[in-house]
């Protein structure tokens, strides 16, 4: 059985010497970069190591608090000086790969956003910067949600409950979630959705990631929003 991570010392020093010398950038696979890191393919594992004096690094407390929670990739390691962290590699394909291939979301990817959005909600913890890019479909065919960077915890949830849910809105019209004639038909479903546990298999063609690569940019013409304003169709995804 493999030795987990956090207790692997020699391999911890190991990494630890890559990133502070910047080998790991020339000896090991670029996964993708973003605002506040870039990511690698690390002997099986995904290791984000930030950037300088970047302030957002605190990915580890979002996943430490929903460990066990399957929409989230495993946190195995945070180095103490907060310059990297290792996590679960997660394969699959980003909602923005698929998206840009063409063809129709499943709506039932949808349900599990909303349900994972709802379940963040419930502990106080506000899903940020959800988009395209920073969630995967595994090959379970589950939504994986695999940056964290810019979620936050809250005391007042109630507060930020218009936010998320305009969020949800928006990110269900750039993938085309729903025709407005099946939307009743959604939320009567949803009652009746179960999750199946995660199992834990891995491949090498997409990863954890492929989510730091280009977050989808929200710089759409006026006239793109106007009409997406005219067709949302308002709710309240939240049950209490």
């Amino acid at each position: 059985m493999k030795q987990p991570f956090s207790l692997d010392c020699k391999a911890i020093e190991t990494l630890s010497e890559m990133v502070l010398s910047g080998a790991i950038e020339e000896s090991y696979p670029l996964l993708g970069e973003g605002l506040s890191g870039k990511v690698y393919d690390y002997e099986g594992y995904a290791v984000k190591v930030f950037k300088e004096n970047y302030s957002e690094n605190d990915d580890d407390r979002v996943l430490n608090y929903m460990r066990g929670y399957s929409a989230f990739p495993t946190l195995y390691y945070k180095e103490r000086q907060g310059r990297f962290l290792v996590v679960e590699k997660v394969s699959g394909h980003t909602l923005g790969e698929m998206v840009k291939a063409g063809g129709k979301l499943p709506d039932r990817y949808y349900w599990q956003l909303e349900k994972y959005a709802e379940d963040c909600y419930k502990k106080g913890i506000i899903p940020s910067d959800l988009h395209l890019n920073n969630m995967m479909v595994d090959q379970d065919n589950r939504i994986r949600i695999v940056d964290t960077g810019r979620f936050f915890f809250t005391r007042d949830s109630a507060q930020f409950k218009e936010k998320v849910e305009r969020n949800l809105e928006i990110l269900k019209y750039y993938c085309g979630f729903f025709s407005s004639s099946s939307w009743k038909k959604h939320r009567r479903h949803r009652r009746h959705y179960h999750y199946h546990s995660y199992s834990h298999s891995h491949s090498h063609s997409h990863s954890y990631s492929h989510s730091y690569s280009h977050s989808y940019s929200h710089s759409h013409s006026s006239s793109s929003h106007r009409r997406h304003r005219h067709h949302r169709h308002h709710h309240h995804f939240f049950s209490s």
